[in-house]
């Protein structure tokens, strides 16, 4: 009486018998619904991909529900039409609607579709690559990121003609710290590294430094959530004689981007004895803040956003719309996978979510800097995490845009600021500096650990 679904592969015996009962109860609802018809069989919901359309149009009931204000000039019959769709197969057209009414009530100043993509100057990378020797499929992944990011970096800061070492890059999530290094050789200036635990001694860059280089390598050690710039940072800048900073920070998951702008909005808002000059942030895996804890940092954290309490209007309607929002963005990062059945309609809802996260971290940027945007930093084939946001100077952030134009001044100046680097670093070290993690093997990176 049913039409079987065609099996893909072998099936556990728990997972089968839940299939089987599942599918049966749910036949049975569609059947009892009242339509007529013949329904469509497990094949042809295949190819209608009837299972994700269903999937974009429960999260839009969802957030209808966990937003209501915005439904509210909806009349009640209308209400009632969308109560009795929910047990019927949703059609293209509905779902659509919904989605297209969802995008205009949430709408955000720039949405991803409509990032500039300022990626950095294709050339740099030959020269890049031959500062820095480490495994080849790492150097093919990331090389390009760091690039972007350094371009940027070199944009927001000021042309002091020779470094005078009172400059500084301050990385957040630094990890092994290579690409606040660059930075710092980019700029002529140190490079900080904050961080929550040190990372294994072959993955530190400072121990691969010339002696020249070493001392410009400086560590903080501490939870990003709990550190104090005055008394833990500025001492160490002090110290050194740096009198101005760029903050960067890549690809911290879920909160980390958000606790990340908590510590520059304490740095900056308390008063600083070192000038920050902006910031390049490049945000990551927004799915993570899907967990309990999660939710109340980032609703802790941006708790006053007028946009997002427009929305909600309390904290309580901020951790239902994260609810809803946060287990759905991935669908935007995973769509490329091999055998992935993400949908572009799936696609548009992650944006959407994506868009709406973005908004009160790029608000903190621009209460705090005179200038602040978003844009696509690398093709998202380089990396499907490719958003970023730069916050400076009004001229710092002209310059970053422009670097991303090969026919622009901007490109030509940190091309020649990246040789020049490149040059001063050979003269010292004599070849390119080994950054591979000897002793660690990699299968993802196919390194042997030699």
């Amino acid at each position: 009486m049913f039409a079987r679904e065609p099996q893909r592969g072998p099936v556990p015996l728990a997972r089968a018998s839940r299939f089987r009962w599942g599918r049966w109860f749910r036949c049975r609802s569609v059947w009892d619904d009242g339509a007529t018809g013949p329904r469509p069989t497990g094949l042809a919901h295949d190819k209608a991909r009837t299972r994700e359309l269903r999937a974009v149009h429960q999260v839009l009931q969802a957030l209808q529900e966990a937003l209501p204000n915005l439904w509210s000039r909806c009349s009640s019959a209308d209400s009632g039409a969308r109560q009795e769709k929910k047990v019927k197969h949703p059609t293209e057209e509905e779902v659509e609607e919904a989605l297209t009414a969802a995008a205009a009530a949430l709408q955000v100043e720039c949405p991803y579709r409509r990032l500039p993509q300022i990626f950095a100057p294709q050339e740099g990378l030959e020269i890049l690559s031959s500062m820095i020797d480490r495994p080849p499929k790492y150097q093919e992944k990331y090389l390009a990121q760091e690039w972007s990011i350094l371009a940027k970096v070199w944009a927001l800061a000021p042309n002091l003609g020779p470094r005078s070492g009172g400059l500084a890059v301050v990385d957040i999530g630094a990890g092994n710290g290579s690409l606040a290094l660059l930075a710092g050789l980019l700029l002529g200036g140190h490079a900080v590294l904050i961080d929550h635990t040190l990372p294994p001694e072959p993955m530190r860059v400072e121990a691969r430094l010339p002696e020249q280089y070493r001392d410009r390598i400086l560590r903080v050690t501490g939870d990003v959530g709990d550190l104090d710039a005055s008394r833990e940072i500025e001492p160490i800048l002090e110290k050194h004689g740096i009198r101005q900073v760029v903050v960067i920070a890549k690809h911290l998951c879920g909160t980390g981007t958000d606790l990340a702008l908590k510590l520059l909005r304490r740095w900056c808002s308390n008063g600083t004895r070192v000038e920050v000059l902006g910031a390049v942030i490049a945000t990551c895996c927004m799915h993570k803040i899907n967990t309990s804890e999660e939710k109340e940092v980032f609703a802790d954290i941006h708790s006053s956003d007028s946009y997002l309490r427009k929305l909600t209007g309390d904290k309580d309607g901020l951790l239902s719309l994260l609810s809803v929002c946060t287990r759905c963005v991935a669908w935007r990062t995973t769509a490329g996978a091999e055998a992935s059945r993400i949908t572009e309609k799936q696609i548009r809802v992650a944006e959407m979510f994506e868009d709406l996260l973005q908004q009160p971290r790029l608000k903190i940027l621009q209460h705090l800097f005179p200038s602040a945007t978003e844009v696509a930093f690398v093709p998202f084939k380089q990396s499907p995490q490719n958003r970023c946001l730069l916050a400076g100077s009004e001229l710092g952030v002209r310059r970053a845009l422009a670097t991303g134009d090969a026919g622009a001044g901007a490109a030509g100046e940190v091309l020649a600021a990246l040789a020049s680097a490149r040059d001063s670093l050979l003269a010292v070290n004599g070849t390119a500096l080994d950054l591979r993690p000897h002793g660690m093997v990699s299968t993802r990176f196919d390194y042997d650990g030699t």
